[in-house]
C-alpha cells in the first residue's frame, strides 16, 4: 500500500509538473505573439490613419490627416507638410465661403503630384485619406460651379 501511494504521488508531481511546463510554454508563445504584434501595430500606426480625423460639412462626411511637425522628418517629409498645407487652404476656403471655388485645376493636379512624390519617397506612409479630402473639395468645388452657373441669367 505504501508502495502504491508512494507511486500515485510520484505520478502526480510529474503530472502537476508538466502541466507547469505546458503552461509556461504557453505563456512565453503567447507574450511572444502579443509582443510581435504590438510592434506591428505601432509601425502600422505610425505610417497609417494614426492622425486621422472624420470632417463633416452639409451632412457628407470625409477623413483629414494632419500629421505633427516632429514626425515629418526624414524622406517625403516635405511634401506630407505640402499636401496637408494645400488641404488644409481648401479647408479653410470650404468653410469661409460657400460660394467660392476650393482649387482650381492646377491645385488638384499639384496635389495628385505631391501624392506621387509620398508613394515614391515613403512608400509606407498612407494617403487614403489625403486622396478622399481632395477628391470631397474637387466634388464640392464642382458642386459650387453648377449652382452658379444655374444662377447665372
Amino acid at each position: 500500500m505504501k508502495r502504491f501511494l508512494l507511486l500515485v504521488a510520484l505520478l502526480g508531481t510529474a503530472s502537476a509538473a508538466r502541466a507547469q511546463l505546458v503552461n509556461l510554454i504557453s505563456n512565453g508563445v503567447r507574450l511572444g505573439v502579443h509582443a510581435g504584434v504590438e510592434g506591428s501595430r505601432k509601425r502600422q500606426d505610425a505610417a497609417s490613419g494614426r492622425y486621422v480625423a472624420t470632417a463633416t460639412y452639409r451632412g457628407s462626411s470625409y477623413y483629414q490627416k494632419r500629421t505633427p511637425v516632429s514626425k515629418l522628418k526624414g524622406p517625403g517629409g516635405p511634401q506630407i507638410a505640402y499636401q496637408e498645407s494645400v488641404l488644409q487652404q481648401c479647408q479653410v476656403a470650404l468653410l469661409a465661403d460657400s460660394t467660392s471655388a476650393l482649387g482650381t485645376a492646377e491645385t488638384w493636379a499639384m496635389l495628385h503630384s505631391s501624392l506621387e512624390l509620398i508613394a515614391r519617397d515613403r512608400p509606407d506612409w498612407n494617403v487614403d485619406a489625403y486622396v478622399e479630402e481632395a477628391a470631397f473639395y474637387q466634388a464640392e468645388t464642382a458642386r459650387r460651379q453648377r449652382l452658379a452657373a444655374k444662377g447665372r441669367p
